[in-house]
């Protein structure tokens, strides 16, 4: 008998362990690339949607700067990344995926989905889809009440 199979079980533990698996499944793909799991997320940001400010990207992972910062400095020391001066606001750099960021970038981003797929193995589309939307909903509720 699992946890899965408690009837009055919170949410917390369901999503922990979810969330802590993932992590050991995207560590264990960064591995070769010497990558690890909070900086897979940033690299792919930067590939995706093009140059942030680090502020940015803490707002939109809902992490402290510092942690971003950690993270980013680990990556221009791979030279995955690099960072520019903001004209306009001396204390906000802008951050961009270099030549050499880019080609591990579209080597892994698409472990996210392959992850989504593992998890959905025994959902409907359907199911799947209406879960996501519940996720949101749940983020966005949780999001909005911090920021009060």
């Amino acid at each position: 008998m699992g946890i899965e199979d408690e009837k009055d079980i919170p949410t917390i533990p369901l999503v922990g362990t979810i969330h802590r698996k993932y992590g050991i499944y995207i560590n264990n793909k960064m591995k070769k690339y010497n990558l690890s799991f909070g900086q897979y997320p940033l690299l792919i940001k930067l590939y995706k949607d093009g140059p942030s400010t680090q502020q940015g990207l803490a707002v939109f992972y809902q992490i402290n700067e510092s942690t971003v910062t950690r993270a980013l400095n680990k990556l221009e020391e791979k030279e995955y990344i690099e960072k520019h001066p903001n004209y306009e606001n001396k204390r906000k750099n802008y951050v961009k995926v270099t030549s050499k960021g880019a080609e591990i970038a579209k080597e892994v981003m698409d472990y996210d989905e392959q992850w989504d797929k593992i998890c959905s193995e025994n959902l409907s589309e359907k199911e799947f889809e209406e879960f996501k939307t519940t996720l949101k909903k749940i983020y966005s509720t949780i999001v909005k009440r911090e920021e009060k």
